[in-house]
């Protein structure tokens, strides 16, 4: 039977108005930043500040929508308020540990990278893939350590859904699989991007992140 998220808050960090027309925004906090400049991709050091600090009262603990896939920084910012030891299980079509193009900045494919650097709480960081990823992190997951999980939609299949980056090939089945796994831990938080364009969106996500919560609130969730 799955552990309880230590928090059943659900924060929405609402960049580009993708999720202002779903039901879930009404049970939400709403973290409106669509004015937000220096935010999107690469992360200024000002803006970064101010995502912070909009952050800290909704942080760490809980379940946070992060916008598309041009925000996973936020992941970073959310764990940069965990106090203990933890490990980090990110789900994700990129390894997001790239050096950032712009020197100074930290961006959407650096914050793995950046977070391995700054976080002294981080134990260590398992990319999951598949399920051979899932099983091989099962076969040495013997820490008993928290866990932090984040989720990039862009590591299901096309046929799934749609994201505004390139994707993997996941189904949605081995996915709910590999989630239920890793709510068996001691999930100290949760986030979600990888929503596609608000002029894009087919509502698939929409779908998806309500058989997300579902999994998180044992079948209590309804959308």
């Amino acid at each position: 039977m799955n552990k309880m998220l230590r928090s059943n808050q659900i924060t929405i960090c609402n960049f580009t108005g993708v999720y202002e027309s779903r039901s879930i925004a009404s049970r939400a906090v709403l973290l409106d930043f669509r004015d937000m400049t220096g935010c999107s991709l690469y992360v200024s050091g000002e803006s970064e500040q101010e995502l912070a600090l909009a952050v800290k009262e909704h942080a760490p603990e809980g379940i946070h929508f992060l916008d598309n896939g041009n925000y996973h920084y936020m992941t970073r910012i959310f764990a940069s308020f965990i106090r203990e030891p933890f490990e980090l299980l990110v789900l994700d079509h990129h390894t997001d540990d790239q050096e950032p193009a712009i020197p100074g900045m930290r961006s959407c494919g650096s914050w793995v990278r950046d977070i391995r650097e700054e976080n002294p709480c981080l134990e260590g960081v398992t990319l999951i893939r598949s399920m051979e990823d899932y099983a091989a992190y099962r076969r040495r997951a013997a820490t008993g350590l928290p866990v932090y999980v984040s989720v990039d939609k862009d590591v299901l299949s096309e046929e799934v859904l749609r994201t505004n980056w390139d994707q993997g090939d996941m189904k949605e089945e081995e996915f709910s699989r590999i989630l239920s796994g890793l709510l068996e831990h001691d999930v100290i938080g949760l986030d979600i991007c990888g929503d596609d364009e608000p002029l894009k969106d087919t509502g698939a996500n929409e779908v998806f992140d309500a058989k997300v919560l579902s999994l998180c609130f044992h079948g209590q969730w309804r959308a």
